[in-house]
């Protein structure tokens, strides 16, 4: 049997990206070891699809939180991916990182380094934001599509009201593009 310099348990994006990282050069071998099943499957090749993995125990794992208390001691539906891909291959092909606000919060909060003017180059680094007219995207990069023209002319209102009533409720606020 052959040996392994890194044995990384679960193929979901981190492990992924760590897998082929590490073995890259071709000075390490890896073994990448998943759980599910490929992630060769219709419904989650299609943003709706979501609906069909939401409650499916071939590529779900279906966890429940702990009772919450502040929920009146109710159960939460945690759905994390058991397939090729991990949670990402199961979420609705949607793509999004924090508001500005929480990373700059973090690094307020004691943690350097951490704050959106720090953190946006990294992002920008993998990203590639394709547009309806622009070319093909780049290969190595995470693909993400700028459908915002796309959203119906109600988007502004919601996020406006969403916004005005934030304060009363969360730190979470909505971004209008």
């Amino acid at each position: 049997m052959a040996g392994f310099d890194y044995i990384i348990i679960g193929a979901g994006s981190a492990g992924c990206v760590l897998a082929d990282r590490l073995s890259l050069n071709g000075k390490f071998q890896v073994l990448l070891v998943e759980a599910g099943p490929s992630d060769d499957h219709f419904w989650l090749r299609v943003p709706l699809g979501y609906g069909m993995t939401f409650d499916d125990s071939r590529v779900n794992w279906r966890y429940h939180t702990i009772a919450e208390t502040g929920l009146g001691n109710r159960q939460l539906y945690w759905p994390r991916g058991r397939v090729l891909g991990g949670s990402s291959s199961i979420n609705a092909l949607v793509y999004h990182y924090g508001q500005p606000a929480d990373y700059d919060d973090w690094a307020a909060s004691g943690n350097p380094g951490w704050d959106y003017h720090s953190i946006k180059p990294i992002y920008d680094s993998f990203e590639d934001i394709i547009r309806a007219d622009e070319e093909l995207p780049k290969i190595g990069k995470l693909s993400v599509s700028d459908v915002s023209d796309e959203y119906h002319p109600l988007k502004s209102h919601f996020f406006l009201m969403a916004n005005c009533l934030a304060p009363f409720f969360s730190a979470t606020y909505f971004v209008v593009l």
